[in-house]
Protein backbone atom coordinates (compact mmCIF):
# COMPACT_ATOMS: atom_id res chain seq x y z
CA UNK A 1 0.00 0.00 0.00
CA UNK A 2 1.14 3.54 -0.92
CA UNK A 3 2.34 5.67 1.86
CA UNK A 4 0.86 8.95 2.38
CA UNK A 5 2.76 12.10 3.25
CA UNK A 6 0.87 14.95 4.82
CA UNK A 7 2.62 18.42 5.69
CA UNK A 8 3.03 19.63 8.79
CA UNK A 9 0.43 22.67 8.17
CA UNK A 10 -1.84 20.02 6.50
CA UNK A 11 -1.57 18.20 9.79
CA UNK A 12 -2.24 21.48 11.79
CA UNK A 13 -5.06 22.00 9.92
CA UNK A 14 -6.77 18.51 10.39
CA UNK A 15 -6.15 18.04 14.66
CA UNK A 16 -6.80 22.04 15.14
CA UNK A 17 -10.73 20.94 13.98
CA UNK A 18 -10.62 18.35 17.00
CA UNK A 19 -11.63 18.52 20.65
CA UNK A 20 -8.92 19.37 23.04
CA UNK A 21 -9.11 16.29 25.39
CA UNK A 22 -9.01 13.91 21.72
CA UNK A 23 -6.14 16.50 20.24
CA UNK A 24 -4.21 16.04 23.44
CA UNK A 25 -4.11 12.35 23.17
CA UNK A 26 -2.26 12.34 20.17
CA UNK A 27 0.26 13.60 21.70
CA UNK A 28 2.06 10.47 22.31
CA UNK A 29 2.28 8.93 18.79
CA UNK A 30 5.67 10.54 18.26
CA UNK A 31 7.99 13.58 19.45
CA UNK A 32 7.16 15.49 16.48
CA UNK A 33 3.64 15.31 16.85
CA UNK A 34 4.11 16.06 20.64
CA UNK A 35 6.10 19.15 19.86
CA UNK A 36 3.07 19.94 17.13
CA UNK A 37 0.41 19.17 19.05
CA UNK A 38 1.65 21.41 22.48
CA UNK A 39 2.94 24.30 20.43
CA UNK A 40 1.33 25.12 17.77
CA UNK A 41 -2.44 23.64 17.90
CA UNK A 42 -3.51 23.89 21.76
CA UNK A 43 -2.67 27.59 21.45
CA UNK A 44 -5.20 27.95 18.76
CA UNK A 45 -8.13 25.77 19.57
CA UNK A 46 -8.12 26.08 23.53
CA UNK A 47 -11.39 27.91 24.86
CA UNK A 48 -9.22 28.80 27.87
CA UNK A 49 -10.58 32.61 28.63
CA UNK A 50 -11.07 34.87 31.80
CA UNK A 51 -9.92 37.00 34.54
CA UNK A 52 -6.71 36.00 36.62
CA UNK A 53 -5.79 38.01 39.47
CA UNK A 54 -5.22 39.40 43.04
CA UNK A 55 -8.48 39.04 45.50
CA UNK A 56 -5.42 40.08 47.99
CA UNK A 57 -1.57 39.63 48.22
CA UNK A 58 -1.73 36.25 48.89
CA UNK A 59 -4.60 35.44 47.08
CA UNK A 60 -5.59 34.57 43.76
CA UNK A 61 -8.66 34.40 41.90
CA UNK A 62 -10.27 33.12 38.50
CA UNK A 63 -12.99 34.21 36.75
CA UNK A 64 -14.41 32.22 33.33
CA UNK A 65 -15.76 34.95 30.68
CA UNK A 66 -17.18 34.22 27.37
CA UNK A 67 -17.70 36.14 24.29
CA UNK A 68 -21.20 34.87 23.80
CA UNK A 69 -22.66 37.44 26.79
CA UNK A 70 -23.11 34.45 28.88
CA UNK A 71 -20.80 36.13 31.57
CA UNK A 72 -18.56 35.30 34.05
CA UNK A 73 -18.20 31.69 35.35
CA UNK A 74 -17.17 31.52 39.14
CA UNK A 75 -15.18 28.44 38.48
CA UNK A 76 -12.26 29.77 39.77
CA UNK A 77 -11.28 27.64 43.29
CA UNK A 78 -10.65 24.67 40.96
CA UNK A 79 -8.33 26.99 38.15
CA UNK A 80 -6.26 27.98 40.64
CA UNK A 81 -5.79 24.75 42.35
CA UNK A 82 -4.96 22.75 39.41
CA UNK A 83 -2.22 26.27 38.64
CA UNK A 84 -1.06 26.35 42.05
CA UNK A 85 -0.38 22.19 41.96
CA UNK A 86 2.13 22.57 39.56
CA UNK A 87 4.19 24.82 41.68
CA UNK A 88 6.74 23.75 44.56
CA UNK A 89 4.60 24.32 47.72
CA UNK A 90 7.15 25.35 50.04
CA UNK A 91 7.77 28.55 47.58
CA UNK A 92 4.02 29.99 48.34
CA UNK A 93 2.44 32.48 48.34
CA UNK A 94 2.91 33.20 44.67
CA UNK A 95 2.77 36.84 42.95
CA UNK A 96 1.14 37.00 39.12
CA UNK A 97 3.14 38.83 37.04
CA UNK A 98 1.89 38.33 33.27
CA UNK A 99 0.53 36.70 31.32
CA UNK A 100 1.07 36.15 27.52
CA UNK A 101 -0.76 34.40 24.62
CA UNK A 102 -1.71 31.25 27.41
CA UNK A 103 1.25 30.98 29.44
CA UNK A 104 1.47 32.72 33.11
CA UNK A 105 4.59 34.45 34.65
CA UNK A 106 4.44 33.71 38.40
CA UNK A 107 7.11 34.51 40.87
CA UNK A 108 7.54 33.34 44.99
CA UNK A 109 6.85 35.91 47.89
CA UNK A 110 9.39 34.04 49.51
CA UNK A 111 12.16 33.70 47.73
CA UNK A 112 12.97 36.94 45.29
CA UNK A 113 14.07 36.82 42.08
CA UNK A 114 12.35 33.40 41.75
CA UNK A 115 10.03 32.67 38.71
CA UNK A 116 8.17 30.15 37.24
CA UNK A 117 6.45 30.01 33.83
CA UNK A 118 3.21 28.00 33.52
CA UNK A 119 1.22 26.06 30.81
CA UNK A 120 -2.98 25.74 32.61
CA UNK A 121 -3.62 23.95 29.56
CA UNK A 122 -0.77 21.39 29.43
CA UNK A 123 0.21 21.62 33.14
CA UNK A 124 3.27 22.18 32.70
CA UNK A 125 5.78 24.23 34.94
CA UNK A 126 9.10 25.10 34.40
CA UNK A 127 11.56 26.68 37.09
CA UNK A 128 13.43 30.14 35.62
CA UNK A 129 16.90 30.21 37.14
CA UNK A 130 17.42 32.23 39.61
CA UNK A 131 17.97 36.51 38.63
CA UNK A 132 20.41 38.44 39.73
CA UNK A 133 19.69 39.89 42.82
CA UNK A 134 20.72 43.65 44.68
CA UNK A 135 19.53 45.38 41.76
CA UNK A 136 16.17 47.94 41.72
CA UNK A 137 14.15 45.88 39.79
CA UNK A 138 10.64 45.93 37.70
CA UNK A 139 8.13 43.43 37.43
CA UNK A 140 9.10 41.64 34.93
CA UNK A 141 7.64 40.95 31.44
CA UNK A 142 6.57 37.45 29.57
CA UNK A 143 7.40 37.49 25.47
CA UNK A 144 5.53 34.59 23.60
CA UNK A 145 3.75 33.76 20.69
CA UNK A 146 3.58 30.39 19.13
CA UNK A 147 2.71 31.37 15.81
CA UNK A 148 6.68 32.66 15.39
CA UNK A 149 8.28 30.31 17.89
CA UNK A 150 7.50 27.71 20.46
CA UNK A 151 10.18 29.60 22.88
CA UNK A 152 9.44 32.14 25.41
CA UNK A 153 11.25 35.36 26.81
CA UNK A 154 11.35 37.32 30.25
CA UNK A 155 12.47 40.56 30.50
CA UNK A 156 12.99 42.81 33.44
CA UNK A 157 14.44 46.42 33.30
CA UNK A 158 17.18 46.62 36.41
CA UNK A 159 18.74 49.65 38.01
CA UNK A 160 22.03 48.36 38.71
CA UNK A 161 24.95 50.86 39.98
CA UNK A 162 23.09 53.91 38.30
CA UNK A 163 23.06 52.39 35.07
CA UNK A 164 19.70 51.22 33.19
CA UNK A 165 19.97 47.57 31.92
CA UNK A 166 17.57 45.16 30.42
CA UNK A 167 18.21 41.33 31.72
CA UNK A 168 16.46 38.78 29.28
CA UNK A 169 15.83 35.09 30.00
CA UNK A 170 15.56 32.68 27.00
CA UNK A 171 13.81 29.34 27.23
CA UNK A 172 16.15 28.09 24.14
CA UNK A 173 19.47 29.05 25.95
CA UNK A 174 18.09 28.58 29.22
CA UNK A 175 20.37 31.76 30.22
CA UNK A 176 19.54 35.23 31.75
CA UNK A 177 21.91 37.76 29.48
CA UNK A 178 22.10 41.17 30.79
CA UNK A 179 22.17 44.29 28.48
CA UNK A 180 22.99 47.83 29.07
CA UNK A 181 20.65 50.38 27.53
CA UNK A 182 20.75 53.27 25.32
CA UNK A 183 17.18 55.59 26.27
CA UNK A 184 16.40 57.75 23.45
CA UNK A 185 15.15 60.74 24.39
CA UNK A 186 18.21 60.34 27.13
CA UNK A 187 17.67 60.93 30.80
CA UNK A 188 14.87 59.00 31.43
CA UNK A 189 15.07 56.91 34.58
CA UNK A 190 13.74 53.35 33.53
CA UNK A 191 12.14 52.33 36.62
CA UNK A 192 9.63 51.57 37.67
CA UNK A 193 7.43 49.08 34.79
CA UNK A 194 3.24 48.62 35.77
CA UNK A 195 2.53 46.46 32.92
CA UNK A 196 3.85 45.25 29.81
CA UNK A 197 2.15 44.04 26.75
CA UNK A 198 3.98 41.83 24.15
CA UNK A 199 3.12 42.30 19.85
CA UNK A 200 4.17 40.28 17.59
CA UNK A 201 6.91 40.65 15.89
CA UNK A 202 9.96 41.01 18.99
CA UNK A 203 8.10 44.53 20.48
CA UNK A 204 7.77 44.32 24.34
CA UNK A 205 5.72 47.68 25.49
CA UNK A 206 5.56 48.93 28.79
CA UNK A 207 3.83 51.67 30.71
CA UNK A 208 5.77 52.96 33.71
CA UNK A 209 5.22 54.97 36.85
CA UNK A 210 6.43 58.26 35.19
CA UNK A 211 3.29 58.33 32.87
CA UNK A 212 5.95 57.15 29.93
CA UNK A 213 5.80 53.44 27.65
CA UNK A 214 8.79 51.80 26.70
CA UNK A 215 9.46 50.34 23.61
CA UNK A 216 11.84 47.85 23.28
CA UNK A 217 12.48 45.28 20.69
CA UNK A 218 13.86 42.34 22.26
CA UNK A 219 15.83 41.45 19.26
CA UNK A 220 17.53 44.58 19.74
CA UNK A 221 18.03 44.54 23.28
CA UNK A 222 20.42 47.81 24.59
CA UNK A 223 17.97 50.29 21.97
CA UNK A 224 15.05 51.54 24.51
CA UNK A 225 12.62 54.27 22.99
CA UNK A 226 10.56 56.28 25.43
CA UNK A 227 6.89 57.94 24.35
CA UNK A 228 4.84 59.46 26.68
CA UNK A 229 1.27 58.89 27.35
CA UNK A 230 -0.99 61.46 25.45
CA UNK A 231 -3.33 62.32 28.88
CA UNK A 232 -1.04 64.29 31.66
CA UNK A 233 -2.34 64.67 35.19
CA UNK A 234 -5.14 62.60 35.39
CA UNK A 235 -6.65 62.73 39.46
CA UNK A 236 -7.62 58.35 38.51
CA UNK A 237 -4.07 57.42 37.95
CA UNK A 238 -2.22 56.69 35.31
CA UNK A 239 -4.29 54.53 32.14
CA UNK A 240 -3.62 50.87 30.67
CA UNK A 241 -1.75 49.71 27.70
CA UNK A 242 -3.04 46.86 26.08
CA UNK A 243 -2.42 45.93 22.09
CA UNK A 244 -6.19 45.37 20.35
CA UNK A 245 -6.44 43.79 16.96
CA UNK A 246 -2.29 43.65 17.12
CA UNK A 247 -2.27 47.99 17.24
CA UNK A 248 -1.16 49.27 20.93
CA UNK A 249 -3.91 50.96 22.70
CA UNK A 250 -4.10 53.59 25.62
CA UNK A 251 -7.28 54.19 27.60
CA UNK A 252 -7.80 56.14 30.90
CA UNK A 253 -11.00 58.22 32.24
CA UNK A 254 -11.36 61.79 33.89
CA UNK A 255 -14.00 63.11 35.62
CA UNK A 256 -16.96 62.51 33.04
CA UNK A 257 -15.15 60.82 29.92
CA UNK A 258 -13.50 57.60 28.84
CA UNK A 259 -10.73 57.74 26.12
CA UNK A 260 -8.74 55.54 24.55
CA UNK A 261 -6.17 56.56 22.38
CA UNK A 262 -4.23 54.28 19.08
CA UNK A 263 -0.61 54.17 19.12
CA UNK A 264 1.00 55.06 15.52
CA UNK A 265 4.04 52.88 15.89
CA UNK A 266 5.33 53.81 12.21
CA UNK A 267 6.51 56.86 13.49
CA UNK A 268 8.26 56.11 16.75
CA UNK A 269 11.69 55.16 15.52
CA UNK A 270 11.95 58.04 14.16
CA UNK A 271 11.51 60.30 16.98
CA UNK A 272 13.29 61.34 20.06
CA UNK A 273 10.61 63.96 21.23
CA UNK A 274 8.48 62.18 23.82
CA UNK A 275 4.93 61.61 22.39
CA UNK A 276 5.50 63.34 19.24
CA UNK A 277 6.92 61.45 15.90
CA UNK A 278 9.38 63.36 12.84
CA UNK A 279 7.58 66.67 11.59
CA UNK A 280 5.72 67.10 14.44
CA UNK A 281 3.11 64.43 13.82
CA UNK A 282 1.38 63.18 17.24
CA UNK A 283 2.14 59.19 17.48
CA UNK A 284 -1.45 59.16 19.35
CA UNK A 285 -4.80 59.01 17.64
CA UNK A 286 -7.92 59.57 19.78
CA UNK A 287 -10.43 57.07 19.03
CA UNK A 288 -13.00 56.84 21.55
CA UNK A 289 -14.46 59.36 23.60
CA UNK A 290 -17.14 57.89 25.85
CA UNK A 291 -19.23 59.93 28.44
CA UNK A 292 -19.51 57.86 31.93
CA UNK A 293 -22.42 60.25 33.02
CA UNK A 294 -25.02 57.70 32.42
CA UNK A 295 -22.85 54.79 33.81
CA UNK A 296 -23.24 56.52 37.72
CA UNK A 297 -27.15 55.45 38.25
CA UNK A 298 -25.61 52.10 37.29
CA UNK A 299 -22.68 51.90 39.20
CA UNK A 300 -23.90 53.44 42.33
CA UNK A 301 -27.14 50.75 42.18
CA UNK A 302 -24.41 48.35 42.77
CA UNK A 303 -21.93 49.59 45.21
CA UNK A 304 -22.97 53.25 46.53
CA UNK A 305 -20.26 55.21 46.18
CA UNK A 306 -17.91 52.95 43.51
CA UNK A 307 -18.33 55.07 40.53
CA UNK A 308 -15.21 57.25 41.70
CA UNK A 309 -13.01 54.14 42.31
CA UNK A 310 -14.01 52.70 38.79
CA UNK A 311 -10.90 52.36 36.72
CA UNK A 312 -10.08 50.59 33.31
CA UNK A 313 -8.58 47.12 34.04
CA UNK A 314 -7.99 45.76 30.25
CA UNK A 315 -8.91 45.81 26.62
CA UNK A 316 -10.52 42.89 25.06
CA UNK A 317 -7.12 41.81 22.75
CA UNK A 318 -9.51 40.54 19.90
CA UNK A 319 -12.78 42.48 20.13
CA UNK A 320 -14.18 45.83 20.97
CA UNK A 321 -15.12 45.36 24.41
CA UNK A 322 -13.56 47.01 26.96
CA UNK A 323 -12.95 45.66 31.63
CA UNK A 324 -13.57 48.08 34.11
CA UNK A 325 -14.50 48.31 37.71
CA UNK A 326 -14.01 48.78 41.26
CA UNK A 327 -12.96 46.99 44.63
CA UNK A 328 -16.33 45.02 44.27
CA UNK A 329 -17.49 44.70 40.82
CA UNK A 330 -16.20 43.83 36.83
CA UNK A 331 -18.24 45.56 34.11
CA UNK A 332 -17.62 45.42 30.54
CA UNK A 333 -18.28 48.15 28.00
CA UNK A 334 -18.89 46.99 24.35
CA UNK A 335 -18.09 49.78 22.16
CA UNK A 336 -20.22 49.07 19.17
CA UNK A 337 -23.41 48.61 21.13
CA UNK A 338 -22.83 51.45 24.24
CA UNK A 339 -23.78 48.82 26.37
CA UNK A 340 -21.91 48.73 30.13
CA UNK A 341 -22.80 45.29 31.44
CA UNK A 342 -22.09 43.78 35.08
CA UNK A 343 -20.19 40.91 34.55
CA UNK A 344 -18.80 39.44 38.06
CA UNK A 345 -19.88 40.69 41.88
CA UNK A 346 -17.89 39.58 45.07
CA UNK A 347 -19.00 39.76 48.29
CA UNK A 348 -15.31 40.40 49.42
CA UNK A 349 -13.48 43.71 48.24
CA UNK A 350 -10.90 43.57 45.02
CA UNK A 351 -8.45 44.57 47.41
CA UNK A 352 -4.94 44.97 46.32
CA UNK A 353 -5.87 44.33 42.40
CA UNK A 354 -2.52 43.96 41.47
CA UNK A 355 -2.94 42.57 37.99
CA UNK A 356 -5.70 41.48 35.79
CA UNK A 357 -5.31 39.45 33.06
CA UNK A 358 -7.66 38.12 29.88
CA UNK A 359 -6.02 35.05 28.12
CA UNK A 360 -8.12 35.67 25.33
CA UNK A 361 -5.58 34.96 22.47
CA UNK A 362 -5.78 31.39 23.21
CA UNK A 363 -8.84 31.62 21.92
CA UNK A 364 -8.80 33.52 18.85
CA UNK A 365 -8.08 31.88 15.34
CA UNK A 366 -4.89 32.23 14.32
CA UNK A 367 -3.78 32.36 10.61
CA UNK A 368 -1.18 30.37 8.58
CA UNK A 369 2.26 30.86 8.92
Amino acid sequence: MEQISLSEDLITEILCRLPVKSVTRFKIVSKAWNNLISNVCIPRISNLSGFLFHSTEDCMNYFSYSDNNEGCGNDGEGFVESLTSLLPSEYFPYKLFDSCNGLILLGSSLREHRYYVCNPLTKQCVAIPKARERVLESAPALAFDPRDSSHYKIIRFVRARMVSEAEIFSSETKTWINCKLNLKPPGHILFFVMRSVYSRGGILYSITDQGTIVCYNIEAPTEVEIVEVPDENYPYGRGVIELCKGVLNYANRNESKLLIWLFDDRHHNNSHSGSKAAGGTSLWTLKHSICMDDWRNIIHSAAEREFGYTRIYIIHPNSDIIFLGNRYMIYSYHLKSNKLELVCRRSTVFSQLLFLALLAMLRQRVERF
